[in-house]
């Protein structure tokens, strides 16, 4: 989504002048992992991550901001936890759930604005 109204509504908070807003709901299975943000450029941003609802066997959820093959940050999200934060220099955001078992998943959302380097 392209906030590009004088007043928008991104992440649910109304905003004046919002660059860009990503949201997005996420669904994980077992330990592989998904990539749910991927930029063409490198970037640096501030949101938010949520950990809605996880099965019994799930009991966290890593997310893994990278740059190419390099991992830049990361934080563990245990059940109904939500995390805010701020990351430079990434292009990729992947999760993977903890839990080796197919059956096992956890779902969340995230929402994010990116900043782009001239």
């Amino acid at each position: 989504m392209s906030c590009c109204n004088t007043t928008v509504i991104c992440c649910g908070i109304k905003r004046q002048l919002v660059q860009d807003c990503v949201e997005c709901n996420w669904l994980v299975f077992n330990q592989t992992p998904t990539v749910i943000f991927q930029a063409n450029k490198v970037v640096s941003a501030s949101g938010t991550i949520e950990l809605s609802s996880a099965t019994l066997g799930m009991t966290t959820v890593d997310v893994i901001f990278s740059k190419g093959a390099t991992v830049i940050k990361t934080f563990t999200l245990e059940n109904q936890q939500c995390l805010a934060f701020t990351v430079v220099g990434f292009d990729t955001i992947t999760l993977r759930g903890d839990s080796p078992s197919s059956t096992e998943s956890a779902t969340g959302s995230l929402c994010l604005t990116p900043r782009y380097q001239i």
